[in-house]
Protein backbone atom coordinates (compact mmCIF):
# COMPACT_ATOMS: atom_id res chain seq x y z
CA UNK A 1 0.00 0.00 0.00
CA UNK A 2 0.92 3.66 -0.25
CA UNK A 3 3.59 4.82 2.21
CA UNK A 4 2.19 6.66 5.22
CA UNK A 5 4.11 8.65 7.78
CA UNK A 6 2.16 7.17 10.70
CA UNK A 7 -0.26 4.26 11.12
CA UNK A 8 -2.59 4.47 14.10
CA UNK A 9 -4.32 1.30 15.31
CA UNK A 10 -7.63 2.13 16.97
CA UNK A 11 -9.90 5.13 16.39
CA UNK A 12 -10.81 5.75 20.02
CA UNK A 13 -10.01 9.04 21.77
CA UNK A 14 -6.25 8.36 21.91
CA UNK A 15 -5.90 7.26 18.29
CA UNK A 16 -8.14 9.96 16.82
CA UNK A 17 -6.41 12.66 18.88
CA UNK A 18 -3.03 11.60 17.53
CA UNK A 19 -4.46 11.48 13.99
CA UNK A 20 -6.00 14.94 14.35
CA UNK A 21 -2.73 16.47 15.58
CA UNK A 22 -0.56 14.82 12.94
CA UNK A 23 -2.93 15.52 10.05
CA UNK A 24 -3.13 19.15 11.17
CA UNK A 25 0.65 19.30 10.77
CA UNK A 26 0.44 17.95 7.23
CA UNK A 27 1.57 14.36 7.79
CA UNK A 28 0.12 11.37 5.93
CA UNK A 29 -1.82 9.43 8.56
CA UNK A 30 -3.85 6.23 8.30
CA UNK A 31 -6.27 5.49 11.14
CA UNK A 32 -7.50 1.89 11.36
CA UNK A 33 -10.60 0.88 13.32
CA UNK A 34 -11.77 -2.72 13.74
CA UNK A 35 -15.39 -1.73 14.48
CA UNK A 36 -18.04 -0.71 11.98
CA UNK A 37 -17.39 2.87 13.09
CA UNK A 38 -15.31 4.60 15.78
CA UNK A 39 -16.87 3.99 19.18
CA UNK A 40 -19.04 1.08 18.10
CA UNK A 41 -17.02 -1.35 20.24
CA UNK A 42 -16.01 1.00 23.05
CA UNK A 43 -17.59 0.91 26.50
CA UNK A 44 -17.01 3.31 29.40
CA UNK A 45 -18.99 4.83 32.24
CA UNK A 46 -19.90 8.06 30.52
CA UNK A 47 -17.79 10.96 31.82
CA UNK A 48 -14.92 12.93 30.29
CA UNK A 49 -12.69 15.58 31.86
CA UNK A 50 -12.04 17.99 28.98
CA UNK A 51 -8.70 19.70 29.71
CA UNK A 52 -6.78 17.63 27.11
CA UNK A 53 -9.59 17.89 24.55
CA UNK A 54 -9.49 21.66 25.00
CA UNK A 55 -5.77 21.62 24.20
CA UNK A 56 -6.38 19.63 21.03
CA UNK A 57 -9.55 21.39 19.84
CA UNK A 58 -10.10 24.70 21.69
CA UNK A 59 -13.50 25.14 19.99
CA UNK A 60 -14.82 21.67 20.95
CA UNK A 61 -17.86 23.13 22.73
CA UNK A 62 -19.24 24.36 19.41
CA UNK A 63 -20.20 20.92 18.12
CA UNK A 64 -18.97 18.12 20.41
CA UNK A 65 -21.84 15.67 21.22
CA UNK A 66 -21.98 16.53 24.92
CA UNK A 67 -24.95 15.27 26.92
CA UNK A 68 -24.71 17.25 30.19
CA UNK A 69 -22.06 19.21 32.08
CA UNK A 70 -21.44 17.66 35.51
CA UNK A 71 -22.53 20.11 38.22
CA UNK A 72 -23.39 17.75 41.08
CA UNK A 73 -21.34 14.93 42.63
CA UNK A 74 -22.74 12.25 44.92
CA UNK A 75 -21.43 9.40 47.08
CA UNK A 76 -23.87 6.80 48.43
CA UNK A 77 -23.14 3.99 50.89
CA UNK A 78 -25.64 1.13 50.74
CA UNK A 79 -26.75 -1.83 52.81
CA UNK A 80 -29.60 -4.16 51.88
CA UNK A 81 -32.32 -1.86 53.17
CA UNK A 82 -30.75 1.55 53.75
CA UNK A 83 -28.47 4.15 52.19
CA UNK A 84 -26.40 7.16 53.24
CA UNK A 85 -25.70 9.84 50.65
CA UNK A 86 -23.43 12.88 50.50
CA UNK A 87 -23.89 15.42 47.72
CA UNK A 88 -21.64 18.19 46.45
CA UNK A 89 -22.91 20.82 44.02
CA UNK A 90 -20.63 23.33 42.34
CA UNK A 91 -21.04 24.32 38.69
CA UNK A 92 -17.65 24.92 37.06
CA UNK A 93 -17.79 27.38 34.12
CA UNK A 94 -14.41 26.11 32.88
CA UNK A 95 -15.69 22.52 32.62
CA UNK A 96 -13.14 21.05 35.02
CA UNK A 97 -15.82 18.77 36.49
CA UNK A 98 -16.32 17.19 33.08
CA UNK A 99 -19.32 16.20 31.03
CA UNK A 100 -21.21 13.08 30.00
CA UNK A 101 -21.16 11.59 26.51
CA UNK A 102 -21.91 8.42 24.59
CA UNK A 103 -18.74 6.93 23.13
CA UNK A 104 -20.50 5.87 19.94
CA UNK A 105 -21.21 9.54 19.22
CA UNK A 106 -18.13 11.13 20.74
CA UNK A 107 -15.63 8.80 19.05
CA UNK A 108 -17.26 9.27 15.65
CA UNK A 109 -17.18 13.04 16.13
CA UNK A 110 -13.48 13.08 17.07
CA UNK A 111 -12.48 10.70 14.27
CA UNK A 112 -14.37 12.83 11.77
CA UNK A 113 -12.47 15.87 13.01
CA UNK A 114 -9.25 14.03 12.18
CA UNK A 115 -10.58 13.11 8.73
CA UNK A 116 -11.45 16.75 8.08
CA UNK A 117 -7.82 17.60 8.80
CA UNK A 118 -6.65 15.02 6.24
CA UNK A 119 -6.33 11.72 8.11
CA UNK A 120 -7.35 8.57 6.19
CA UNK A 121 -9.84 6.47 8.21
CA UNK A 122 -10.49 2.80 7.48
CA UNK A 123 -13.27 1.04 9.42
CA UNK A 124 -13.76 -2.72 9.88
CA UNK A 125 -10.05 -3.42 9.51
CA UNK A 126 -8.37 -5.86 11.87
CA UNK A 127 -4.64 -5.34 12.32
CA UNK A 128 -3.07 -8.78 12.47
CA UNK A 129 0.56 -8.02 13.23
CA UNK A 130 3.34 -5.49 13.28
CA UNK A 131 5.84 -5.44 10.44
CA UNK A 132 9.45 -5.94 11.54
CA UNK A 133 12.41 -4.81 9.48
CA UNK A 134 15.98 -5.05 10.79
CA UNK A 135 14.81 -5.47 14.39
CA UNK A 136 12.55 -2.43 14.31
CA UNK A 137 8.85 -1.96 13.64
CA UNK A 138 8.34 -0.55 10.16
CA UNK A 139 4.56 -0.77 9.83
CA UNK A 140 1.62 -3.11 10.29
CA UNK A 141 -0.02 -6.07 8.60
CA UNK A 142 -3.78 -5.87 8.09
CA UNK A 143 -5.87 -8.27 6.01
CA UNK A 144 -2.78 -9.57 4.27
CA UNK A 145 -1.62 -6.08 3.28
CA UNK A 146 1.58 -4.54 4.53
CA UNK A 147 1.34 -0.86 5.43
CA UNK A 148 4.81 0.62 5.84
CA UNK A 149 5.20 3.66 8.05
CA UNK A 150 7.81 5.64 9.94
CA UNK A 151 5.84 5.15 13.16
CA UNK A 152 3.04 2.96 14.50
CA UNK A 153 0.87 4.34 17.31
CA UNK A 154 -0.97 1.55 19.15
CA UNK A 155 -4.32 2.74 20.48
CA UNK A 156 -6.00 -0.66 20.47
CA UNK A 157 -7.22 -0.81 24.05
CA UNK A 158 -6.40 -2.33 27.41
CA UNK A 159 -5.65 -5.79 26.04
CA UNK A 160 -3.55 -4.40 23.18
CA UNK A 161 -2.40 -7.12 20.78
CA UNK A 162 0.07 -4.69 19.22
CA UNK A 163 1.80 -4.15 22.58
CA UNK A 164 2.03 -7.92 23.03
CA UNK A 165 3.37 -8.59 19.52
CA UNK A 166 5.92 -5.81 19.92
CA UNK A 167 7.16 -7.37 23.16
CA UNK A 168 6.24 -4.37 25.31
CA UNK A 169 4.19 -6.33 27.83
CA UNK A 170 3.79 -9.87 29.06
CA UNK A 171 0.72 -11.80 30.12
CA UNK A 172 -1.91 -10.25 32.36
CA UNK A 173 -2.63 -11.06 36.00
CA UNK A 174 -6.40 -11.65 36.41
CA UNK A 175 -6.23 -10.01 39.84
CA UNK A 176 -5.69 -6.67 38.13
CA UNK A 177 -8.98 -6.71 36.23
CA UNK A 178 -12.58 -5.93 37.08
CA UNK A 179 -15.79 -6.62 35.20
CA UNK A 180 -17.86 -3.62 34.22
CA UNK A 181 -21.55 -3.82 33.34
CA UNK A 182 -23.54 -0.82 32.12
CA UNK A 183 -27.13 -0.08 31.20
CA UNK A 184 -28.49 3.03 29.50
CA UNK A 185 -32.03 3.68 30.72
CA UNK A 186 -34.27 6.09 28.85
CA UNK A 187 -36.18 8.67 30.88
CA UNK A 188 -37.92 11.90 29.88
CA UNK A 189 -35.69 14.95 30.21
CA UNK A 190 -38.17 16.54 32.59
CA UNK A 191 -38.15 13.49 34.87
CA UNK A 192 -34.34 13.57 35.03
CA UNK A 193 -34.34 17.27 35.87
CA UNK A 194 -36.95 16.79 38.61
CA UNK A 195 -35.52 13.63 40.17
CA UNK A 196 -31.95 14.91 40.29
CA UNK A 197 -32.86 18.58 40.87
CA UNK A 198 -30.89 19.96 37.94
CA UNK A 199 -31.50 22.16 34.90
CA UNK A 200 -31.50 20.74 31.36
CA UNK A 201 -27.80 21.39 30.72
CA UNK A 202 -26.68 20.25 34.17
CA UNK A 203 -25.61 16.72 35.00
CA UNK A 204 -25.09 14.46 37.99
CA UNK A 205 -22.44 11.87 38.84
CA UNK A 206 -23.04 9.44 41.72
CA UNK A 207 -20.75 6.71 43.08
CA UNK A 208 -22.25 3.79 45.04
CA UNK A 209 -20.44 1.56 47.55
CA UNK A 210 -21.53 -1.48 49.54
CA UNK A 211 -24.60 -3.52 48.69
CA UNK A 212 -24.38 -2.46 45.05
CA UNK A 213 -21.69 -5.16 44.63
CA UNK A 214 -23.07 -7.46 47.34
CA UNK A 215 -20.26 -6.03 49.49
CA UNK A 216 -17.56 -7.30 47.12
CA UNK A 217 -14.69 -5.09 45.98
CA UNK A 218 -15.99 -2.56 43.48
CA UNK A 219 -18.79 -0.05 43.20
CA UNK A 220 -21.59 1.39 41.14
CA UNK A 221 -22.07 4.58 39.18
CA UNK A 222 -24.83 6.72 37.73
CA UNK A 223 -24.44 9.51 35.17
CA UNK A 224 -27.25 11.63 33.78
CA UNK A 225 -27.56 12.23 30.03
CA UNK A 226 -30.06 14.47 28.24
CA UNK A 227 -32.89 11.91 28.19
CA UNK A 228 -31.36 8.84 29.82
CA UNK A 229 -29.15 7.73 32.69
CA UNK A 230 -26.06 5.54 32.47
CA UNK A 231 -26.15 3.05 35.35
CA UNK A 232 -23.41 0.53 36.01
CA UNK A 233 -21.37 -1.70 38.28
CA UNK A 234 -17.65 -2.43 38.39
CA UNK A 235 -16.60 -5.45 40.46
CA UNK A 236 -13.45 -7.54 40.85
CA UNK A 237 -13.60 -10.51 38.50
CA UNK A 238 -11.90 -12.93 40.90
CA UNK A 239 -14.42 -12.01 43.62
CA UNK A 240 -17.29 -12.95 41.32
CA UNK A 241 -15.66 -16.29 40.59
CA UNK A 242 -14.85 -17.08 44.22
CA UNK A 243 -18.31 -16.14 45.48
CA UNK A 244 -20.05 -17.65 42.44
CA UNK A 245 -22.15 -14.51 41.91
CA UNK A 246 -23.65 -13.62 38.55
CA UNK A 247 -22.99 -9.99 37.63
CA UNK A 248 -26.37 -9.69 35.86
CA UNK A 249 -28.23 -10.71 39.04
CA UNK A 250 -26.08 -8.21 40.95
CA UNK A 251 -27.23 -5.50 38.57
CA UNK A 252 -30.84 -6.54 39.07
CA UNK A 253 -30.54 -6.25 42.86
CA UNK A 254 -28.88 -2.86 42.49
CA UNK A 255 -31.73 -1.55 40.37
CA UNK A 256 -34.33 -2.78 42.88
CA UNK A 257 -32.71 -1.02 45.83
CA UNK A 258 -34.78 1.93 47.08
CA UNK A 259 -31.86 4.30 46.48
CA UNK A 260 -31.97 3.47 42.75
CA UNK A 261 -35.48 2.24 42.02
CA UNK A 262 -37.10 5.63 42.60
CA UNK A 263 -34.59 7.31 40.29
CA UNK A 264 -35.19 5.00 37.31
CA UNK A 265 -38.85 4.09 37.75
CA UNK A 266 -40.72 3.94 34.41
CA UNK A 267 -37.40 3.94 32.57
CA UNK A 268 -36.84 1.94 29.37
CA UNK A 269 -33.68 -0.10 28.81
CA UNK A 270 -31.92 1.18 25.69
CA UNK A 271 -28.47 -0.36 25.88
CA UNK A 272 -26.61 -3.10 27.75
CA UNK A 273 -22.85 -3.66 27.64
CA UNK A 274 -20.01 -5.32 29.54
CA UNK A 275 -16.32 -4.51 29.60
CA UNK A 276 -13.04 -5.80 31.05
CA UNK A 277 -11.35 -3.02 33.06
CA UNK A 278 -7.65 -2.94 34.05
CA UNK A 279 -7.26 -1.32 37.48
CA UNK A 280 -3.65 -1.64 38.60
CA UNK A 281 -2.74 1.82 37.29
CA UNK A 282 0.94 2.76 37.26
CA UNK A 283 2.06 -0.67 38.45
CA UNK A 284 0.40 -2.30 35.44
CA UNK A 285 1.88 0.08 32.88
CA UNK A 286 3.91 -1.66 30.14
CA UNK A 287 6.98 -0.27 28.38
CA UNK A 288 5.61 2.66 26.42
CA UNK A 289 7.69 2.62 23.24
CA UNK A 290 10.21 0.75 21.16
CA UNK A 291 11.86 1.28 17.78
CA UNK A 292 9.06 2.45 15.49
CA UNK A 293 6.17 2.11 17.99
CA UNK A 294 4.43 4.13 20.72
CA UNK A 295 1.61 3.00 23.02
CA UNK A 296 -1.17 5.43 23.96
CA UNK A 297 -4.40 5.42 25.99
CA UNK A 298 -5.64 2.18 27.50
CA UNK A 299 -2.98 0.24 25.56
CA UNK A 300 -0.40 2.11 27.65
CA UNK A 301 -2.32 1.47 30.89
CA UNK A 302 -3.23 5.12 31.34
CA UNK A 303 -6.17 4.66 33.73
CA UNK A 304 -6.58 6.18 37.20
CA UNK A 305 -9.13 5.02 39.75
CA UNK A 306 -8.80 6.64 43.15
CA UNK A 307 -12.24 5.71 44.40
CA UNK A 308 -13.91 9.07 43.88
CA UNK A 309 -12.86 9.74 40.27
CA UNK A 310 -12.25 7.36 37.38
CA UNK A 311 -10.10 8.76 34.58
CA UNK A 312 -9.29 7.26 31.22
CA UNK A 313 -10.46 9.32 28.23
CA UNK A 314 -8.69 12.51 29.34
CA UNK A 315 -5.42 10.60 29.72
CA UNK A 316 -6.01 8.88 26.37
CA UNK A 317 -6.41 12.20 24.55
CA UNK A 318 -3.39 13.67 26.35
CA UNK A 319 -1.23 10.67 25.39
CA UNK A 320 -2.41 10.82 21.78
CA UNK A 321 -1.32 14.45 21.62
CA UNK A 322 2.00 13.60 23.28
CA UNK A 323 2.71 10.76 20.81
CA UNK A 324 1.90 12.98 17.83
CA UNK A 325 4.00 15.80 19.22
CA UNK A 326 6.92 13.40 19.63
CA UNK A 327 6.79 12.48 15.94
CA UNK A 328 6.68 16.12 14.85
CA UNK A 329 9.80 16.82 16.91
CA UNK A 330 11.92 14.30 15.02
CA UNK A 331 14.42 15.35 12.41
CA UNK A 332 13.62 15.20 8.70
CA UNK A 333 14.91 11.63 8.38
CA UNK A 334 12.11 10.49 10.71
CA UNK A 335 14.42 8.15 12.60
CA UNK A 336 11.98 6.67 15.10
CA UNK A 337 14.41 4.64 17.17
CA UNK A 338 14.01 4.25 20.91
CA UNK A 339 16.39 7.09 21.65
CA UNK A 340 14.38 9.53 19.56
CA UNK A 341 11.03 8.31 20.87
CA UNK A 342 12.15 8.80 24.47
CA UNK A 343 10.90 12.38 24.01
CA UNK A 344 7.44 10.83 24.41
CA UNK A 345 8.04 10.64 28.17
CA UNK A 346 8.81 14.35 28.36
CA UNK A 347 5.71 15.16 26.32
CA UNK A 348 3.60 13.02 28.63
CA UNK A 349 5.17 14.74 31.61
CA UNK A 350 4.18 18.16 30.23
CA UNK A 351 0.57 17.01 30.54
CA UNK A 352 1.00 15.38 33.98
CA UNK A 353 0.03 11.93 32.68
CA UNK A 354 2.86 9.95 34.28
CA UNK A 355 3.04 12.15 37.37
CA UNK A 356 -0.67 11.65 38.10
CA UNK A 357 -0.32 7.90 37.59
CA UNK A 358 2.62 7.86 40.01
CA UNK A 359 0.78 10.04 42.51
CA UNK A 360 -2.00 7.49 42.80
CA UNK A 361 0.10 4.37 42.25
CA UNK A 362 -0.82 3.00 45.69
CA UNK A 363 -4.51 3.64 45.13
CA UNK A 364 -5.29 0.24 43.56
CA UNK A 365 -3.69 -1.60 46.50
CA UNK A 366 -5.66 0.45 49.02
CA UNK A 367 -8.89 0.02 47.07
CA UNK A 368 -8.39 -3.75 47.16
CA UNK A 369 -9.15 -3.62 50.90
CA UNK A 370 -12.44 -5.59 51.22
CA UNK A 371 -13.44 -3.68 54.37
CA UNK A 372 -14.05 -0.56 52.28
CA UNK A 373 -16.98 -2.29 50.59
CA UNK A 374 -18.32 -4.45 53.41
CA UNK A 375 -17.61 -3.15 56.92
CA UNK A 376 -17.47 0.61 56.45
CA UNK A 377 -20.80 1.08 54.63
CA UNK A 378 -22.44 -1.02 57.37
CA UNK A 379 -20.71 0.96 60.14
CA UNK A 380 -21.86 4.30 58.76
CA UNK A 381 -25.44 3.20 58.24
CA UNK A 382 -25.64 1.41 61.60
CA UNK A 383 -24.41 4.60 63.27
CA UNK A 384 -26.98 6.79 61.54
CA UNK A 385 -29.76 4.29 62.25
CA UNK A 386 -28.88 4.39 65.95
CA UNK A 387 -28.72 8.19 66.03
CA UNK A 388 -32.09 8.68 64.35
CA UNK A 389 -34.02 5.88 66.10
CA UNK A 390 -35.87 6.76 69.30
CA UNK A 391 -37.38 3.75 71.10
CA UNK A 392 -37.84 5.06 74.61
CA UNK A 393 -35.05 2.96 76.08
CA UNK A 394 -32.66 5.87 76.44
CA UNK A 395 -30.76 7.69 73.71
CA UNK A 396 -27.01 7.57 73.23
CA UNK A 397 -24.57 10.34 72.55
CA UNK A 398 -22.92 10.26 69.15
CA UNK A 399 -19.58 9.13 70.58
CA UNK A 400 -21.27 6.32 72.51
CA UNK A 401 -23.18 5.19 69.44
CA UNK A 402 -20.01 5.34 67.33
CA UNK A 403 -18.01 3.34 69.89
CA UNK A 404 -20.63 0.60 70.12
CA UNK A 405 -21.12 0.42 66.37
CA UNK A 406 -17.40 0.10 65.63
CA UNK A 407 -16.94 -2.42 68.43
CA UNK A 408 -19.36 -4.73 66.62
CA UNK A 409 -17.64 -4.30 63.27
CA UNK A 410 -13.96 -3.36 63.50
CA UNK A 411 -11.12 -2.67 65.91
CA UNK A 412 -9.85 0.88 66.48
CA UNK A 413 -6.35 -0.21 65.43
CA UNK A 414 -7.56 -1.51 62.10
CA UNK A 415 -9.68 1.61 61.57
CA UNK A 416 -6.67 3.88 62.16
CA UNK A 417 -4.51 1.83 59.81
CA UNK A 418 -7.13 2.03 57.07
CA UNK A 419 -7.46 5.80 57.54
CA UNK A 420 -3.71 6.31 57.28
CA UNK A 421 -3.53 4.00 54.27
CA UNK A 422 -6.28 5.93 52.55
CA UNK A 423 -4.68 9.32 53.18
CA UNK A 424 -1.38 8.09 51.75
CA UNK A 425 -2.94 6.38 48.71
CA UNK A 426 -5.75 8.64 47.51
Amino acid sequence: MEQFDVAIVGAGPAGSSAAYYLASMGFQVILLERGKSPGSKNVFGGRIYPYSLRELIPTYLEDAPIERMITKEGLTFMTEDASLSASFSSPTPDGTSGFTVFRSRFDQWLAQKAVEKGAFLLNEVKVDDVLFEKDRIAGIVAGGDEIRTHLVIAADGATSKIAEKAGLRGSFDPKNFSIGIKEVIELPKGSINDRFQVESSEGVSIVYVGYVTKFLRGGGFLYTNQDSVSLGIVVKGIDLVERKINVESMMGSFKQHEAIRKLIVDGKLLEYSTHLIPEAGFKMMPRLFTDGLILVGDAAGFIINNGYTFRGVDLAIASGIAAAETFTQLQKDRNTNRSSLSAYLANLDKRNVISDLKKFKNGPSFLNNPRLYSEYPKILIDLLRTMYSIDGRGSKRVREAARETMKRRISITRLVRDLIGGMNAI
